[in-house]
Formats: structure tokens, sequence, C-alpha cells
């Protein structure tokens, strides 16, 4: 199983909003467990450093799911940041599942 991510930044008047899509490029069909509400987590960075994190900014339901990923198949899970200051950043999105992981990033100017 075979799971991989892009992820792609907009950025409007200063505030980033994110999309990573996974793709399941495996040949068997996978199942996706969550223990909360978030799907997937964001971050931005600036030089190494974390500058904003969605899961310590938001709070999130506590419930289990899950979701079933064919192969071949895509989602796409989105969220939107905080204003940031001008400058470079670099994004990165994680699968927040707890049998699966995918980590994409991205770089973006504000």
């Amino acid at each position: 199983m075979t799971l991989e991510g892009t992820l792609d930044v907009t950025v409007t008047d200063g505030v980033p909003t994110f999309e990573l899509t996974v793709e399941n490029t495996g040949p068997d069909d996978v199942t996706l467990q969550f223990r909360n509400g978030c799907k997937a987590d964001f971050a931005v960075e600036d030089s190494e450093t974390e500058r904003w994190r969605l899961t310590n900014t938001r709070m999130f339901t506590q419930v289990l799911s899950q979701a079933d990923l064919d192969a071949g198949e895509t989602t796409t899970f989105e969220a939107t940041g905080d204003e940031l200051e001008p400058g470079k950043y670099t994004a990165v999105g994680e699968l927040n599942a707890a049998n699966h992981d995918c980590t994409a990033r991205a770089e973006f100017s504000v």
C-alpha cells in the first residue's frame, strides 16, 4: 500500500488556504482510520521554525471515523490558516490517519 500526497497553497490577503490531495498509488484498497474530526494537519514553517499549526489553533470533535480509498483514487483535505506576515514559507500537510502516513510539502510566499 502506497499513499502519495501533493500540497497546494493559495494565499489571499495574507491568509493561506491548504489543499492536501492523497492518492492511493498501490494495487490494494485501503481504509483510513481517524481518531478525531481533524483528518489532515497543516503547518507553516519559516527557516525550520514552525510559525503556525492547524491543530494548535483549532478544536476538533472527538469521534472515530473511517474513509475508504480505492486503488488509484484520490481524496482532498482542505483548511484555511491564520494571516501571515509577508515572507517566504514552507507548508506541510500531513494525513492524520491512525493507520497510514502521508506528508507533502510546498513552498509559498505571502
